[in-house]
Parts: structure tokens; C-alpha cells; sequence
């Protein structure tokens, strides 16, 4: 996972997730010790899969788990096939075809995070809040081409239009310029900015003028550490994501409670929550097999049918061993103590199913290929590309 760089606050997030988890039992499950080795990959393909060989061929491990960048999921999946060494993307990734194209697609690759279903969601959602005109701004590498793709395709296809996508660099420090060229037709912002990004860009979004409501799908503002920093620049940011601190379930509140007493004053994340979530699903997976992951067929097979409540809510896998979960919608507020948190807004239950295309819709789509030309979609046209 990102130990350093642009995302590192991601992987720190998710690297202390797991380890509140797994201190809360131990480290232990069924009278075996869970050995960690963090391997900081940079968000670099060729340094997580340098990382991922040197894990496996000189360390031994059993379980890769992580991985937070897109571009590293599909180089170690590539070598995992080869390997034939479990891979649970634990950290982020939405990485579209790592699970679904024969290149990356293997039976040791499951992930427990996020998919481009998700990020569909989202599109619709915001339509049904009657915004039906989107500018969208997503970091210029993989997951933001595919961020762009999925969440457009729901967003058009429920009736609204994306007047504008803009694509920053990732890393950038001065958004002035693209903000200057934001669409005032817009009734929306919708961005896709991992980490530092995210933070930076709705830190300059607060005082650039700007008066369209935000929306932010990477807990880049909503959440955790840049949630800390916006303070009051992040009331009213709209955010949907797999997990949200106004989750009121016994699991939640049993991972809060933790959480603030080991890291008091500090937000929590969704990247934060994958991590203490996953280590809640290697327990139940490892408890199946009494422990003996050696047993690698029969560890899979009870990786893969975990279905278990965790601290995000329901998680289970589907037939291509990806993540089925609830998405949640949420507004930023400022309680009556000064502190900030999040107001629950909608539960979207099970969006997989809903949000699915056909392989054949898949093809014409081609999400993250950058296929279409959203600014000249409308809802008749994507409907007669997606049957025709």
C-alpha cells in the first residue's frame, strides 16, 4: 500500500484500520499468530509489484492483502495468476476489469473494498437529488478515466447531463486554473480526487467563489484527516461511499469507540474502515479453517464465502469473488460541540445489483477507456448505444 507519496494518507489509514482490529484480538485466531509486513508501494505499479515478488518468493507470506492504487492492482494481479498466491484487495482499488478481464482474472483475486458499481451508484443518486447538470473533475490516471466512465454512464442514464470533465494531474497544488474554467451551467461539482488531491481541492474550492454544492467520492473531504483540516470548509461537502460515521449499527460503534480511544481527535475514513473491516473478514475466514491458511484451496474456498456483519455493514463477495455491500449518502455538519461528522442521508442497499451491465454493455461502455465523449451524451442516445 502507499506508505509515501500522494496517497499515503490512504495507506496509513488503512494500515492502522487493520492494526486497531487486529490488537482488539490479539493478533491471534485459533491459537495462530497473524504476522503484518507493510510494503510501501508508492502508488507505483512497478514498485508494488517488485514489492509484492519479493513478499512472496523471499518472505513466504501466505495472504498479499492491500493495495489501494489501480494501477498497482493490476500489475500484482498479473503476477498472483502466475504465482498462484492469494490476493483480497483490502485498501481501495476500484480497478474495473481486475476481477472480470482474463488478463487480471484469476481464482486468487478477491476484493472487499470498492468497484465502479459503486461509483455508478453515486451518479444516480445525485440525479434523483435534482441535479441534472454535472461538471466532473477526477485525477488524471486509471481509476479517475474509469471514476468518470461508471459514474457517468448512471448519471446520463438517469436523465442528466455532464456538462464538463476535467482531468488534474495527480499531485497538483494549484487547482486555480481548472476551477477558473468550471462551468457556471453546472448545478454540481463531482469529483474523484484520491488523497492529498482531494484535500487540496476543495481547501481552494472553499474560497474560489464557486457556489455550485460539491460532491466527493473518495473521502478526500468528507472523512478522516482532511475532514480534520477543512473544518468548516467541509460543512455541507456531499459525499456517498462504502462506509459512513453516521453508521448506527452495534459494529460501528464498537470500531468508533475504539478508534477515538486510540487515536483521539482524529476522523475516520472509509479507507480506515476497509482496513478494519478486511481484518474482520481475514478472522472469520481464518476461524472457518481453524486457522491453517496453509491449506491454501480450503483457505480460499472460506475467504470466499464469508458473509459476515463488520463495522461498514453487510460484506459478502459475488461470483467473480468482488465486493456486494451497501453504499451510503451523507452530508457534512458541524454538531452542537464544534466537532464535525457526517449526516446520513441514504442507504443504497446491494447496488451491485443494480448497477450492473451486461458483458456486452460492458464492451460498448468501456469504462476507463475514455470510449465516449460524455459532454455530447444524453440519456436517448446512451440508451440506444447500450441496445443497440
Amino acid at each position: 500500500m502507499p506508505l509515501t507519496g500522494v496517497q499515503a494518507i490512504l495507506g496509513k489509514d488503512n494500515q492502522d484500520g487493520m492494526n486497531l482490529y487486529l490488537d482488539s484480538i490479539n493478533s491471534t485466531v485459533a491459537g495462530r499468530k497473524i504476522e503484518v509486513t507493510y510494503a510501501d508501494d508508492g502508488a507505483s505499479p512497478d514498485t508494488g509489484l517488485t514489492k509484492a515478488k519479493e513478499l512472496v518468493e523471499n518472505q513466504h507470506v501466505s495472504l498479499l492483502m492491500g493495495f489501494n492504487a489501480t494501477p498497482v492492482c493490476y500489475a500484482v494481479a498479473t503476477y498472483v495468476k502466475q504465482a498462484q498466491v492469494p490476493m483480497a484487495i483490502t485498501s481501495n482499488c476500484a480497478a474495473q476489469d481486475v476481477l472480470l478481464d482474463p488478463k487480471y482474472k484469476s481464482p486468487y483475486v478477491s476484493r472487499w473494498t470498492i468497484n465502479n458499481g459503486d461509483f455508478a451508484a453515486a451518479g444516480g443518486w445525485l440525479y434523483k437529488q435534482n441535479f441534472k447538470k454535472v461538471s466532473i473533475f477526477a485525477a488524471d490516471f486509471g481509476a479517475g478515466h474509469e471514476f468518470v466512465d461508471a459514474f457517468s454512464a448512471a448519471f446520463v442514464g438517469a436523465g442528466g447531463s455532464v456538462v464538463q470533465v476535467q482531468y488534474p494531474k495527480v499531485g497538483t497544488t494549484d487547482f486555480g486554473p481548472v476551477l477558473a474554467q468550471l462551468d457556471p451551467s453546472a448545478d454540481v461539482v463531482a469529483t474523484f480526487l484520491p488523497g492529498i488531491d482531494g484535500l487540496r481541492f476543495f481547501d481552494q474550492y472553499a474560497g474560489s467563489g464557486h457556489k455550485q454544492p460539491a460532491y466527493d467520492s473518495t473521502n478526500s473531504g468528507t472523512a478522516g484527516p482532511p475532514l480534520d483540516q477543512l473544518k468548516d470548509k467541509a460543512v455541507g461537502l456531499l459525499g456517498t461511499n462504502i462506509y459512513s460515521l453516521a453508521l448506527d449499527t452495534p459494529q460501528n460503534q464498537t470500531f468508533l469507540k475504539a478508534f477515538a480511544a486510540k487515536f483521539p481527535g482524529r476522523s475516520v475514513s472509509s479507507t480506515v474502515a476497509n482496513g478494519y473491516a478486511s481484518a474482520q473478514v481475514l478472522e472469520a475466514a481464518l476461524k472457518n479453517v481453524n486457522g491453517n491458511i496453509e491449506d491454501k484451496q480450503a483457505f480460499m474456498d472460506a475467504l470466499y464465502s464469508v458473509n459476515i456483519e463488520t463495522a461498514k455493514g453487510p460484506l459478502k463477495l459475488d461470483s467473480n469473488h468482488d465486493i456486494v455491500q451497501n453504499v451510503y449518502a451523507f452530508t457534512v455538519v458541524k454538531d452542537a460541540s464544534g466537532g464535525y461528522g457526517q449526516k446520513l442521508l441514504d442507504t443504497m442497499k446491494d447496488v451491485t445489483a443494480e448497477y450492473t451491465w451486461t458483458p456486452q454493455q460492458m464492451d460498448k461502455l468501456q469504462i476507463g477507456k475514455d470510449a465516449i465523449k460524455w459532454t455530447t451524451m444524453d440519456k436517448a442516445k446512451l440508451d440506444a448505444l447500450l441496445k443497440g
